[in-house]
């Protein structure tokens, strides 16, 4: 299983449980409860994003469409604004089970280009628009977790739950340290480090709203210290069960979209 932070978010996609704070509680198990915070069948996001390199930013609007279904978590980002990048969309089948590979797909309406993608791909095209759908994520089953103390952070009662990854080598880091809210079970803040115990990447959540049952991740700060960029995202609007059709997850739709477009 895994934790997700959608960043665009990302759609710190993160769901609510009634545990109480003063029950006996072990490090993984906050985790999961993270994961399993807000439940819903499907969501629609408006985002928007501020991406800042070598003191250049880029302003990013785009919607994000997304469906839970017992194997895998399905999600389509349709770029709005700017004009140029309007149109552009990236659709992402990622599986549940860490022994089935995630599949991507995108769509460029400029040149009328429909691929699949790799996993190396699939980050270029993310990181080109300023955005990845797996900047934070967190498989459960390749780490320890255990929970090393409590803190505040942003005025929140926050657990504090390190996670040493089996492989240090890769990436994503060979320890990574999340701040869960006591309250939502959100996570406030998250920092991944190298073997050597340099930082990475930090995500900070500014601001959470209650919506209906749950609460939703309205806005965030995330630094990536190796790429030298801050990503900065605001949910403008967010709508949850809705019905969304299953027709809108599927490759083949954003492929016959490529050719209705090239008659």
């Amino acid at each position: 299983m895994k934790i997700e932070l959608n960043a665009l978010i990302i759609a710190c996609l993160l769901f609510l449980t009634g545990v109480g704070s003063g029950q006996n509680i072990d490090g993984r198990e906050i985790l999961e409860k993270a994961v399993h915070r807000k439940k819903f069948s499907d969501s629609s996001l408006k985002v928007q994003i501020e991406k800042t390199k070598a003191s250049i930013t880029k302003k990013i609007s785009l919607e994000l469409f997304q469906r839970n279904y017992p194997e895998m978590i399905a999600t389509l980002v349709v770029i709005e604004e700017p004009e140029p990048a309007r149109g552009i969309s990236f659709l992402t089948w990622d599986y549940l089970s860490p022994d089935k590979p995630d599949k991507k797909w995108y769509y460029l309406p400029a040149i009328n280009q429909y691929k699949e993608l790799n996993d190396e791909q699939g980050k270029k095209y993310e990181d080109q628009f300023g955005f990845s759908m797996k900047i934070f994520a967190i498989d459960l089953t390749a780490a320890e977790h255990r929970l090393v103390g409590e803190e505040k952070v942003n005025g929140r009662n926050c657990w504090k739950v390190e996670s040493l990854l089996k492989n240090p080598d890769l990436p994503d880091g060979a320890k990574i340290i999340t701040w869960v809210g006591k309250d939502t079970f959100a996570a406030w803040k998250i920092q991944a480090f190298d073997k050597s115990g340099k930082m990475l990447r930090e995500f900070n959540l500014l601001e959470e709203k209650r919506l209906g049952d749950s609460y939703q991740e309205i806005s965030g700060v995330y630094l990536d210290f190796f790429k030298e960029q801050k990503l900065k995202f605001q949910i403008t609007d967010a709508q949850f069960n809705t019905g969304l059709k299953d027709e809108l997850f599927l490759s083949t739709k954003m492929k016959a979209r490529a050719k209705d477009t090239s008659k």
